[in-house]
């Protein structure tokens, strides 16, 4: 049970992580690259908001985080 529980969060992190990096790198590749840069900007907005309709979208996990919060 812990182990499913530490899996889960540690995927999450891992998804939020990449999507952020994506998105953070877009200065830097933009100075080298435009087309590549706008590829990693909209890649990193999609994967955050395919975790956010992942997550909120599954009625037991919306209700689980609007009843007991991110404990």
């Amino acid at each position: 049970m812990i182990f499913e529980t530490l899996t889960g969060q540690l995927s999450i992190v891992i998804t939020i992580a990449f999507g952020v990096l994506l998105i953070v790198l877009y200065p830097v590749i933009n100075k080298e690259n435009k087309y590549f840069a706008w590829f990693s900007l909209v890649m990193g907005i999609i994967v955050l908001l395919l975790l956010l309709w992942f997550t909120f979208g599954n009625e037991v996990i919306r209700d689980l985080i609007l009843h007991h919060g991110l404990q």
